[in-house]
């Protein structure tokens, strides 16, 4: 069979553009695959490990301080405390959705050895007797996974001239600090609570590890630790899982 010019044309350019199309996929291919091979080789950035940070004087995070920090750089300003009942937090974020999970303040501990402590007469506010006020104490939240969480509410008995720091933390698998949200004491007039600002982080135990964690910064009973307690949206289907390690034995 004989073709025309015209035709032999059109197949020619079709033939070349096809050449030209497989050329560019299998570039792009390569491109993406040696991307994909550097990405694995570094943190994702969910679990890239967040430096500590100061804020103007402050040393805002819960990550050891360097040594010989003044008391004024630890001890955070006065907040204003929060003007509603402690069973009114779903009014004031506008939403009834949410759940929360309390723990008294002697359920933490230093995670140093180089503290006293005590407990008040009804075991469940604890305070610094001795030592470094300034070591952090902590504990792990039983939150499910995929739950969303709101808000951290500190509790506490605090007629000290100084305030206390508590945060939620977020680490990676490697425990660097992935991100943390802050709380503290305020004021010098007793029992109060104060909320962090709104956290909005979904609980993976897959990517992350949590800790609640507390600078007292002030040594004996004008600085006590009540309790914290965790606000958040449960996960779908409003099943309330615990994180899978603690369903292995």
């Amino acid at each position: 069979m004989k073709l025309n010019p015209v035709r032999i044309v059109l197949l020619l350019t079709a033939a070349a553009v096809l050449i030209m199309a497989t050329a560019w996929l299998s570039a792009n291919r390569l491109g993406s695959a040696v991307a994909q091979e550097a990405d694995d080789s570094l943190p994702t950035s969910a679990e890239a490990p967040m430096v500590a940070q100061e804020s103007g004087d402050r040393w805002t995070t819960s990550a050891e301080a360097p040594a010989g920090t003044p008391l004024h750089r630890l001890s955070p300003a006065d907040l204003l405390e929060s003007a509603l009942p402690d069973n009114n937090h779903d009014a004031y974020n506008g939403t009834d959705a949410l759940v929360s999970w309390r723990v008294t303040g002697s359920a933490l501990k230093p995670r140093e050895d180089d503290v006293s402590y005590t407990v008040n007469a009804n075991g469940s506010c604890t305070y610094v007797t001795s030592g470094d006020a300034f070591t952090v104490w902590n504990l792990a939240p039983m939150l499910p996974q995929g739950a969303v969480v709101d808000t951290l509410r500190i509790y506490y008995n605090d007629t000290s001239g100084s305030n206390s720091s508590a945060w939620f933390t977020v680490y990676d698998l490697y425990g660097a600090i992935v991100d943390e949200w802050s709380v503290s004491t305020s004021g010098e007039l007793g029992n109060g609570f104060n909320d962090s600002a709104t956290i909005n982080h979904t609980v993976d135990y897959s990517l992350h590890s949590y800790l609640l964690n507390w600078r007292p910064v002030v040594t004996g009973s004008t600085m006590q630790l009540c309790g914290f307690r965790v606000f958040y949206t449960p996960p779908p289907f409003g099943v309330a899982f615990l994180p899978a390690v603690m369903n292995n034995p």
